[in-house]
């Protein structure tokens, strides 16, 4: 009697893991950033993404759904496209069909991105002391227009800069007179957010 119980329990046991749907296995966000012009770029934390009909839905802060689209599709993560987006704003995202690896069902990845302000933000400074070339980025795309830049040390002593070169969302340059471990600041001129406002100044600290 004891050995029948047994083996009904374990054939009902069986049927039981049988039957139980594969679990998802959508992959996890390990960086979303907005790149400027509707466009927003995630990496996943795998590089072996798979997609089915794969379809991305995103939301303003008042939950409004916008119009959006998947442009690229890679292996450890896609470009998305929205339409409507305001200045400032944070919005959030879900992408659905995508698997992280050959098995498992496709599930839903969700995550968030903040669009930057109208006015030209400086993202990051970084500062090539071999090369003596220093390199700004922007938040997002850009213009200039009688570009200038200034680079001052903590005294306020202006630095002399030569050979500037403009790019869609940065500015390079050689800079001399600068040591390696200071502060200084950093002002750019004649510069505005692609196609917004109009033109103005943009100004970080960083340490060279």
């Amino acid at each position: 009697m004891l050995k029948r119980s047994l083996a009904l329990l374990l054939a009902v046991l069986l049927l039981t893991l049988c039957a139980a749907p594969a679990l998802a296995a959508a992959p996890k966000v390990k960086k979303t950033e907005y790149e400027g012009n509707g466009l927003v770029e995630v990496d996943f934390t795998t590089n072996d993404v798979r997609y089915k009909s794969a379809k991305v839905v995103v939301k303003g802060p008042d939950g409004k759904k916008l119009t959006a689209s998947i442009v690229e599709k890679e292996r450890d993560g896609l470009t998305f496209k929205v339409k409507g987006l305001k200045a400032g704003k944070k919005y959030s995202y879900t992408i659905s069909g995508v698997r992280a690896g050959a098995t498992g069902s496709y599930g839903k990845v969700k995550g968030s991105f903040k669009t930057p302000s109208d006015k030209p933000t400086i993202q990051t400074v970084n500062y090539d002391s071999r090369d003596k070339e220093l390199e700004i980025e922007f938040a997002t795309v850009v213009q200039f227009k009688n570009v200038k830049v200034t680079i001052k040390d903590a005294s306020g002593k202006k630095l002399k800069i030569s050979k500037l070169e403009k790019g869609q969302d940065d500015l390079e340059m050689m800079v001399a007179g600068m040591d390696k471990g200071k502060t200084y600041t950093v002002t750019v001129y004649g510069v505005r957010v692609k196609g917004v406002g109009n033109y103005t100044k943009a100004s970080k600290k960083f340490v060279a």
